[in-house]
């Protein structure tokens, strides 16, 4: 036995009828006491909905040009233009920067806080005095270009990396975040991190710039950079230095009773893929945080048409 009588419906969806009720009487008397939660196959889905769209059709022709009064979700905004981010050198100069000030804001921070002691806070003052001559030249580049220097850290990383980072070693009580148990140690890798991607960003831009003098520059800034990390790489993990084959070292650089052995960092500087650095406390199952620090991206570079949004 059929579920509904699909003659009447038929007849009901031929019918010329200029009275839009009485076929749609037709139809739901076709298809009165059918389960459609039950038995509603494939065939009859497409048999029942032909019969909506007849409706629809029957109540628009019957209504002219008046407004059915249906409710629509709203108008789509109009998109906005993206703007045409160009990376010019003026860019990479001013995300070369950013960078700089960074890291003159983690070093400015550890030494207000008093984070660390001895060798390690020498240190740390030396490379902030660095960072502060690398942003002052890469400022003063800027400017000689025509451009607007730029005089913050750069916002992607600052809210992404940097505060993150630092919530997670000296705590943040707002969040629940508990200090880490070795601060030193981590300042120490978080500036290792830091050091060895604004070497990387250096070595990066290098190609990149059009202004062959510039590409001077950045090459020598972005050796200091990478030599700040290797003599961090050596204060965190001295055990993984390694011997060069037994090299003298000169008398003049000896001490008294010095083995005669030169050492050099196991691995290479200069490498572009991300850093992870690992800080904060531990957490129930003894699993610390880990943080992936990488060079600036487009979505990062600090592009002049920024000034106007700030």
């Amino acid at each position: 036995m059929n579920d509904f009588n699909r003659d009447e419906l038929r007849r009901a969806l031929r019918t010329p009828s200029d009275h839009g009720a009485d076929a749609f009487g037709s139809i739901v008397k076709a298809t009165s006491g059918l389960n459609f939660a039950r038995s509603l196959s494939r065939r009859r889905f497409f048999v029942a909905g032909g019969a909506t769209v007849s409706f629809a059709a029957l109540v628009a022709a019957c209504g002219g040009s008046e407004s059915t009064g249906i409710a629509r979700l709203g108008d789509a905004p109009t998109p906005n233009k993206l703007v045409e981010a160009e990376v010019t050198d003026i860019t990479l100069l001013r995300t070369a920067t950013s960078l700089e000030h960074n890291a003159i804001f983690v070093y400015e921070a550890v030494a207000s806080a008093g984070l660390l002691t001895g060798d390690a806070a020498e240190i740390a003052k030396r490379f902030l005095d660095d960072h502060r001559a690398h942003a002052e030249a890469t400022a003063s580049l800027t400017t000689d270009l025509g451009g607007k220097a730029y005089t913050q850290p750069n916002p992607r990383l600052q809210s992404v990396y940097i505060e993150p980072a630092l919530k997670l070693i000296v705590g943040d009580e707002a969040t629940g975040i508990p200090p880490t148990d070795d601060p030193a140690a981590d300042v120490l890798a978080l500036a290792y991190a830091l050091e060895t991607i604004a070497g990387s960003t250096y070595q990066a831009y290098v190609p990149l710039l059009a202004d062959k003098s510039l590409r001077v520059a950045a090459m020598g800034i972005g050796d200091q950079e990478a030599r700040h990390a290797a003599l961090l790489g050596v204060v965190l993990n001295p055990a993984r230095l390694v011997s060069s084959m037994g090299l003298s070292i000169a008398a003049e650089y000896q001490e008294e009773g010095e083995t005669q052995t030169a050492y050099a960092s196991p691995s290479a500087f200069g490498t572009q893929a991300p850093v992870p650095v690992t800080l904060g406390a531990a957490n129930e199952s003894g699993i610390r945080t880990n943080v992936n620090l990488e060079t600036p991206s487009l979505n990062s570079m600090v592009y002049e048409y920024l000034d106007a949004e700030g």
